[in-house]
């Protein structure tokens, strides 16, 4: 299973926290280094370890090759923050195209 039952939480998580921010202010400089630092390494790991976990109570681990498909979650979650970042860069963006009508309706 490449992804578990942990990373559908997350995603649950970070669909629900995106939709109720959108319409809220995002800072960008503030939550920059730590996503990174969340999807970079510390949801994936942390997804690795429940996964190996998993199967280690339900069929036991025979070899490392069975559980090899978990390196993966890195990548995953590597992609998940990219996705992240461009929705917040989106929002940041017609933030600021806001702001700017605003302040030429102003003028």
């Amino acid at each position: 299973m490449i992804i578990g039952y942990f990373d559908y939480l997350v995603i649950g998580i970070l669909i629900f926290l995106n939709i109720k921010l959108w319409k809220k202010g995002i800072s960008g400089k503030s939550g920059c280094l730590v996503s990174g630092i969340l999807f970079g390494f510390l949801l994936p790991l942390i997804s690795l370890i429940i996964e190996v976990q998993r199967v280690k109570m339900t069929i036991g681990i025979m070899d490392s090759f069975e559980v090899l498909y978990t390196y993966l979650r890195f990548p995953t979650y590597w992609i998940i923050g990219i996705i992240q970042a461009v929705i917040i860069g989106v929002k940041l963006s017609l933030k600021k195209d806001d702001q700017e009508i605003e302040n030429i309706g102003n003028e």
